[in-house]
């Protein structure tokens, strides 16, 4: 059975036939808009029934999620052609062209990533948490094909490019609105997206407050592109739970870490979620009254059930019946004994 490429990415691959199977050399990292709404889930749904076989290899939702339609050993069908215009550094590959001409097929020279973006023009600024996934996607994803982490030139060795580059005429706002040089900065190692809160220590992997506790994978990558409040400290380690809000049981089970002010949480589906403390705490305020309540009036019953004026019940009677059945359990148990029972 397949498994997600990248750590935490959530697989819905398309049918094999609408791929290059084991046909790809990883040269480009070619980064993509949806020029559409919706979820990353509903794009790979789209991708997995589309006419036209499209697809790409990954889909980057507005609330941070990844979705994988494509292994990375495979080539996704995105960038098939070059049109006129397109870049120089594309030329020594001899690529297909829209209307003939050229051998390559890029598609099996690429890894692709899809950002969803509502707007036709792909104008709408990537999400905090959208950019945060994105940029470590990339980074992943260089890393584990060494594809140079910059913009590709004409020396041959790939790098990552968008899709305009190679369609500059019926794409040329894709990816339209993407942070670039935020991207080069971070894969350069800078944190010019990832705000470190003061007096908090990262290594790159592990977050750790100033009272010791560490923050991990997805809730690390949303305190460092949230301009999180450095008092805002975590209770605790993160922790699986079969319910995140009681408030809420569409969420269902997930993974949660509490915070001083806040509480994140994590589900397959939406990925990391700011949740509502407002709405538990109050949820939980209005379980307790009613829990009292029931309590105090099953106090009332029981006390008017133990009351021999209201039930008419004779307290003697009650004891000699009770010193009668323990007498009579007891020659019981004797006579089971000596019979050998």
């Amino acid at each position: 059975m397949a498994t997600p490429d990248e750590p935490g990415a959530i697989l819905m691959l398309v049918d094999e036939n609408r791929t290059f199977i084991d046909a790809n050399d990883h040269t480009f990292l070619v980064i993509h808009k949806t020029a559409s709404g919706g979820s990353a889930q509903n794009i790979a749904t789209f991708f997995a029934n589309d006419p036209n076989k499209a697809s790409t290899h990954y889909i980057v939702g507005q609330d941070g999620v990844i979705v994988q339609a494509v292994l990375e050993k495979d080539g996704a069908a995105g960038n098939c052609c070059v049109e006129d215009g397109y870049a120089s550094f594309l030329t020594q590959y001899n690529p297909l062209h829209v209307g003939g001409g050229g051998t390559t097929n890029l598609n099996t020279m690429s890894v692709s990533i899809e950002h969803v973006d509502p707007t036709s023009d792909n104008s709408t600024p990537l999400t905090d948490a959208q950019k945060a996934a994105s940029f470590r996607l990339i980074q992943h994803i260089c890393e584990r094909h060494n594809i140079p982490k910059r913009r590709a030139t004409n020396d041959g060795l790939g790098g990552i490019i968008g899709h305009n580059d190679i369609d500059p005429i019926n794409r040329a706002r894709c990816p339209g609105n993407y942070p670039w040089q935020e991207l080069w900065t971070y894969l350069q190692g800078g944190t010019t997206t990832m705000g470190i809160p003061t007096g908090w220590h990262d290594d790159g992997a592990t977050l750790t407050a100033p009272n010791g506790v560490h923050v991990v994978h997805g809730f690390r990558d949303y305190v460092l592109a949230h301009n999180w409040d450095p008092r805002n400290i975590p209770v605790g380690a993160e922790f699986g739970t079969a319910q995140l809000e009681a408030s809420n049981i569409s969420l269902g089970p997930g993974t949660q870490q509490l915070f001083e002010w806040s509480m994140l949480g994590w589900t397959q589906s939406r990925g990391v979620i700011f949740e509502y403390v407002g709405r538990e705490l109050a949820f939980a305020r209005n379980q307790v009254q009613e829990k009292a309540a029931l309590v105090k009036q099953l106090q009332a019953d029981l006390a008017k059930a133990t009351t021999p004026a209201i039930q008419g019940i004779d307290p003697v009677k009650i004891k000699a019946f009770l010193q009668t059945a323990a007498f009579k359990a007891a020659d019981l148990e004797t006579f089971i004994t000596s019979s050998g029972l």
